[in-house]
């Protein structure tokens, strides 16, 4: 009887020891986690997290600038940035609005109608300006080397790459051109086509007359022309680049009516562009969530501003990011607070940049 009592008794005590010891387990799991998130937030804050900068497609130019920039921003500072690529600003923008994408490159006219929630975009209104980068000057429009299609008069009646979800700015630009020289959506045959890399790639196989016109050095631009061969249609019908400040100011603004901040401008001659033409130009810009810290944003900038030569060397577009051109004095979507502190520090904000700051970001109220 008395050894019983002894082993009951020697059980309870087993039993009080193996709960106190899960009891520990368990705060010390807690703590662990705590600590865990504690380092978590530590590491955010101090630039150690991972940034996704958003882009067009592997082969289309803003993927190999998103790469550029990426590089450069990893190797000089402490944050480090990882390329996603996607369908353009209409994939990734809706996660910038919710911050789940930090960083995004494109076209200004993009980031605008994004921002604003038009031409077929998501309302993005957490979006904000970082940097401006290069001008980016396009044609009418690309067709075939061996096309008859000489004009842009020429393309009525014929299959025209159409709707461009991933990309307003292509759909927009045939759309100014078309308009620029008395036609119209109605006058064509649309063809609906998802990216401006799978424009190109339908006049490989012969499924489009035209396309909208990438830049010589876009490398599916660069295999398409070496695969058929390829060639540019100016922008306006019978003018000529040495006649293009004649071009009436009525005949720009129904551009801009349709593409708001582009400039006419000459298209120089390089890869299948094969003389100087007529077209616009529009500038490409490096935009931030609201969500993410300004001193993520500063930091950033400070590294592009310091470190922009290694930039030239990436990529042609990449040439032209300096200093000298990356503030913006007439903002088309509200800069980051990380931006404006920047531009500040250097000298370059003023009253009349911080009104129009005010009034864009009622925009996105």
């Amino acid at each position: 009887m008395g050894a019983i009592l002894v082993s009951k008794k020697a059980v309870g005590i087993l039993t009080l020891i193996l709960m106190m010891i899960f009891v520990t387990a368990c705060g010390g799991a807690k703590s662990d986690t705590e600590t865990a998130s504690t380092e978590k937030k530590n590491s955010s804050k101090s630039g150690n997290k991972v940034l996704s900068i958003g882009t067009t497609p592997v082969g289309v130019s803003y993927n190999s600038i998103g790469n550029g920039l990426a590089k450069v921003i990893s190797t000089n500072s402490s944050l480090k940035v990882s390329v996603k690529p996607s369908n353009g600003v209409s994939a990734w923008g809706p996660q910038m609005n919710k911050g789940e994408i930090e960083l995004g490159v494109g076209s200004g006219p993009d980031m605008v109608w994004a921002f604003k929630g038009e031409n077929g975009y998501k309302r993005t209104e957490n979006m904000r300006l970082v940097v401006r980068g290069n001008y980016l000057g396009v044609t009418g429009a690309a067709v075939r080397k061996n096309s008859n299609i000489k004009t842009i008069a020429d393309l009525k009646g014929k299959r025209v790459a159409a709707d461009y979800p991933g990309s307003a700015i292509a759909k927009m630009v045939l759309e100014a051109t078309l308009k620029a020289n008395g036609l119209s959506w109605d006058d064509v045959q649309k063809v609906p086509i998802p990216t401006t890399a799978a424009g190109i790639e339908a006049l490989q196989d012969n499924r489009v007359d035209a396309a909208f016109a990438l830049t010589p050095t876009t490398p599916i631009v660069q295999e398409v022309h070496n695969a058929v061969g390829l060639k540019s249609i100016n922008f306006i019908d019978d003018v000529k680049p040495e006649a293009i400040t004649d071009i009436p100011q009525e005949k720009v603004d129904e551009i801009t009516s349709v593409v708001p901040g582009v400039r006419l401008a000459v298209v120089k001659a390089n890869g299948y562009i094969a003389e100087d033409g007529v077209g616009i130009e529009y500038p490409s810009q490096l935009v931030a969530a609201a969500q993410l810290s300004d001193e993520s944003v500063y930091e950033l900038m400070e590294t592009l501003w310091e470190n922009y030569k290694e930039l030239h060397p990436i990529h042609l577009w990449l040439k032209t990011w300096v200093p000298e051109t990356m503030f913006d004095p007439n903002p088309t979507i509200p800069y980051h607070p990380g931006a404006v502190k920047f531009f500040k520090d250097k000298g370059l904000w003023n009253d009349e940049v911080e009104k129009i700051q005010q009034e864009l970001l009622k925009q996105a109220e």
